[in-house]
């Protein structure tokens, strides 16, 4: 309840703001067009006015239109650049997980150091946040804590590929490459239980 308070405040505050800056607009227009068309005639100063519009409203229509076509140029490119970095990641991430006997740890921690300037440069905030977080549990928790904190990784991957993943819960992911993965959530599951209470 108090978000939506402090959201609905900030939203009146907002509102207020751009209220007042258009009544600012408004009057440095008629301000000006006193001045500018003062004892000229109506009829011409309405179509001076009209055109001048015109000319305001296409100038700022091109300069919006290229503005969006730099943004989208610019996100399609990175867009192109992400695809091989997450890819590269996933597999690599899915050939160590998947088969952990044949991966030893000095290829896993070169992998690591060479995914990682690629991640920090293309990848997204929500992206970089879970790989962060997965390198870290990695390194102190068990590996079923690791196993899920990739799951994590791996919807981050997907939200920045434009999936909603509204649909996809805990151990959906997972259960696409681990059998047991129904046990080990309900496991999980009993832990958190417990150290709430």
């Amino acid at each position: 309840m108090r978000a939506f308070m402090k959201g609905l405040g900030s939203l009146a505050i907002v509102a207020a703001l751009l209220f007042g800056a258009v009544e600012a607009v408004v009057f440095a227009a008629r301000y000006v067009g006193r001045q500018v068309f003062h004892g000229v005639n109506p009829t011409v100063a309405a179509a001076a006015v009209t055109a001048m519009a015109t000319v305001l409203v296409a100038v700022a229509t091109l300069v919006m239109g290229r503005y969006i076509e730099r943004r989208k140029a610019i996100e399609a490119e990175i867009r192109a650049s992400k695809i091989p970095v997450y890819t590269r990641l996933v597999s690599g991430m899915m050939r160590t997980i998947l088969n952990p006997d044949s991966s030893n740890a000095d290829e896993v921690a070169q992998f690591f150091r060479e995914i990682t300037p690629d991640l920090i440069t293309w990848a997204s905030d929500d992206v970089l946040l879970a790989w962060s977080k997965f390198k870290r549990e990695s390194q102190a928790n068990s590996p079923m804590d690791m196993v899920f904190s990739f799951e994590a990784l791996l919807s981050a991957v997907r939200r920045d590929y434009g999936h909603s993943g509204r649909k996809v819960q805990e151990g959906d992911l997972l259960a696409l490459f681990i059998n047991d993965i129904d046990e080990q959530l309900a496991r999980r599951r009993r832990q958190r239980g417990a150290q709430r209470s």
